[in-house]
Formats: C-alpha cells, structure tokens, sequence
C-alpha cells in the first residue's frame, strides 16, 4: 500500500484503489496520483484496512480478486460504520445486467466495464467527486433529516446521533469532540475524518454553529444580553463568542441585539 505524497497539501481529495493485478494497479496509479491523494491495495482485505484507517473520500476496486472479492469488499464498506458513507466505483470484466445489478445490490455506487477508455474513468471520478463537493457545501446541521445528505440509513442515524447530543449538551462549556467520539462508539481521528468526508465540518465546527444559531435566535427573542447568551450557549469568554459570532454571521452580537428594537 502507499499514498502519494507529493503536493499532498493541493489536494482536496483521496481515492483508494483496490486492484489485484500489478499492471492495472500501475495504471490507475499513474491516472490518479496527479490530482488526488492516493492510497492503492492488492487485495480486498488490505483495501478494507486501509479504507477503515484513511477514510478515503472514493474507492475504485476490481470485481474480481483472490480471498475478498469486489462484491464482498463492497458489502464490507457499506455495512462498517466509519467507511459506510464512501462512493465506490466497481472495475470488472462483467457486462451482464445481472452482474452490475449484484454489484449495486452490494452498494456499489458506479460501475465502469473493462476495457474501458480511463478519459471516461476520469470524468466519472471527476463527476462523482464534484457532487460529493456540493453536498458539503450545501450541508445543514438545522436540517430534519439528514437523509439527502447521505448514502444511507446507517449514515443517517449516525449524524442524528451526533445532533441529538450537541442540541441535549451544547450549554455545556466542557462538551468535548472527545465525548462525542465517544458517544458514537469511534476515535476522535475516526470522526473527524468522516463528519469532514460527509459535512466537509468537523465535530467542533458542528457544535461551534449549533451554539451560535441558538444565539442568534437568543439575540432576537430574549432580553438578555451579549454576556449572558454568550454563557448560556456554553461559551466561557464572551469576547471570543462576540467574535466568533461576526465570523460566522457577518454581524456583530451587540450590533443585531441593537437592531431587533
């Protein structure tokens, strides 16, 4: 397995390739490590290891491989909490229907049929990758449901988890990403990695918002003042919260507090 380090900061992205055979491997290699930060195993197991401990934001992987085949690599990713929510695109010498439908059945996201022309490869990745972009920057922590932002129920219920815990504890100025690692059963690396694969946010990104909405909403209904909301969203500094509210709102706390009269 490796990972290309070169201009590694540039990238937004990584792919992980799972690809048996030598030759293939090599090629995709060469296509991707140009643009994305790349992580590449010869196997299915190797490549479920690896998609658990990176968390890379796509997958490519072969059908066919030896122990730990495509579709069963597949089944693995959709079915592990911390790699559920990851876009795979299957590489296989199959064409029949029934082929590609199993391969979806197993979660597979695209399929690409061998031999295959890598320009429409590239673009597919490209495509794929471009919405993964616009989900996170559409991304709302005020949404109902969080199911169009996701792949699945499984993902789903994992940032409900997460809300429900910020929106029960966010008055809490002890709250920790660490406690909410905890709470969803990951480490805090584990989290960040996938709440910034789904959101493009970390944990503390989350919680920082949702104490800054409900300030804002304190701001126009409470006669409180910037101090007192400061520390009833869980801030412990009311200068730093009045100056992460302008950031986050454009608008000073005290400034919008004056014209809400």
């Amino acid at each position: 397995m490796s990972e290309t380090e070169l201009g590694k900061e540039e990238k937004e992205f990584s792919i992980l390739v799972v690809e048996d055979h030598v030759e293939m491997l090599d090629l995709l290699a060469s296509v991707f490590s140009s643009n994305y930060i790349l992580f590449t195993a010869s196997d299915g197991t190797q490549g479920y290891e690896l998609a658990k401990s990176e968390i890379p934001d796509l997958i490519l992987t072969d059908v066919s491989m030896p122990g730990m085949d495509g579709m069963e690599f597949c089944s693995a990713i959709r079915s592990t909490l911390e790699t559920s929510h990851i876009p795979v695109i299957m590489i296989t010498a199959k064409a029949m229907d029934e082929d590609q439908l199993r391969g979806y059945e197993k979660g597979a996201t695209d399929y690409i049929v061998k031999p295959f022309n890598v320009s429409i490869l590239q673009l597919k990745v490209r495509n794929m990758l471009d919405g993964l972009k616009r989900i996170r920057e559409k991304f709302s922590f005020k949404e109902l449901s969080f199911e169009k932002f996701t792949f699945n129920e499984l993902d789903a219920d994992w940032l409900k988890r997460i809300k429900k815990m910020i929106s029960e504890q966010y008055t809490d100025s002890t709250l920790s990403v660490e406690e909410i690692a905890q709470e969803v059963g990951m480490s805090k690396s584990t989290l960040y990695r996938k709440l910034k694969s789904l959101t493009g946010k970390s944990a503390l990104d989350l919680l920082q918002e949702y104490r800054l909405a409900q300030a804002y909403e304190l701001i126009l209904k409470s006669d409180w003042n910037v101090s007192e909301i400061a520390y009833a969203v869980g801030y412990t500094d009311p200068g730093y919260f009045s100056q992460r509210f302008k950031e986050f709102y454009g608008v000073s706390p005290s400034t919008l507090d004056k014209r809400k009269g």
